[in-house]
C-alpha cells in the first residue's frame, strides 16, 4: 500500500518526467518542478537530493520502459525460425512504436539526450542505452547478417524513423502534421516500416 510519502515521491517523479521531456533538463529547475507538482521545493530534494539524481530516477523509468520491449522481443527475433523471422521482426517494430506512441516522454527525453541536454551527466549512455542498443543488434542481426546489412545500421535505421515519427509525424497534404496520435496514418506508417525493412532485409512477403 502506498503511502502518502510514496505518492509525494510519484507525484514528483511524474511530473518531472513531464517537464524534462518537454523543456529538458539543463532548463528545467527544481524550482519549476516543483511549483508544477504543487510542493515545496524542499520536498523535491527530501525524496531525490538534487536535481541530477531526480532526472537519473525519470531516465532509468523510461529505461526500464524501453527494456521491458526490446529484450522480449529481441530474443524472439533470434531464436525465431527462418520463416518466422518476418513476423518476430515486426512484432519488434511494432513493440517499440507501440511504447512511443502510449509514452511519447520516452522518446522526448532521448531526444533532448541526442541534442546535448544533460551533457554532464555522461554515463546514461555507457551503463544504460548501450547494453540495450547491443540487446537490439544482437536480435536483429539474425535477420540483417544473412541480407549482408549491417545489423548496427538497421537497428538504427528502425530507431530513427519510430522515433522521427512519434517526435514530428509527417505532413499529411493540406499542411497538417499527424503523427501517433493519428491512428491511420500511425497504420500507414507502420505498413510501410514493415515493408522497407522486409525489402531491405530480403524476407519473404507475408
Amino acid at each position: 500500500m502506498d503511502t502518502p510519502v510514496d505518492g509525494e515521491r510519484e507525484l514528483i517523479l511524474r511530473v518531472a518526467t513531464g517537464l524534462f521531456a518537454g523543456l529538458g533538463y539543463d532548463t528545467t529547475s527544481v524550482e519549476q518542478i516543483a511549483e508544477a507538482a504543487g510542493v515545496r521545493p524542499a520536498a523535491v530534494y527530501e525524496h531525490f537530493t538534487d536535481k541530477r539524481r531526480l532526472y537519473l530516477a525519470v531516465m532509468e523509468r523510461a529505461h526500464r520502459a524501453l527494456a521491458a520491449v526490446i529484450e522480449p522481443r529481441s530474443d524472439e527475433l533470434r531464436e525465431a525460425p527462418p520463416e518466422r523471422k518476418a513476423e518476430a521482426l515486426h512484432r519488434f517494430v511494432d513493440g517499440y512504436l507501440d511504447l512511443c506512441a502510449e509514452h511519447p516522454e520516452v522518446p522526448r527525453l532521448w531526444a533532448h539526450r541526442w541534442m546535448s541536454d544533460a551533457s554532464d551527466i555522461v554515463d546514461l549512455e555507457p551503463r544504460s542505452a548501450q547494453p540495450l542498443t547491443q540487446y537490439a543488434v544482437d536480435g536483429v542481426a539474425s535477420v540483417a547478417k544473412p541480407a549482408d546489412l549491417d545489423p548496427l545500421f538497421i537497428t538504427y535505421t528502425i530507431i530513427w524513423c519510430v522515433q522521427g515519427f512519434a517526435l514530428s509525424g509527417v505532413l499529411d497534404g493540406t499542411g497538417q502534421r499527424r503523427g501517433v496520435e493519428d491512428v491511420r496514418m500511425t497504420q500507414r506508417f507502420r505498413a510501410h516500416l514493415h515493408q522497407l525493412l522486409d525489402r531491405a532485409l530480403e524476407l519473404p512477403a507475408r
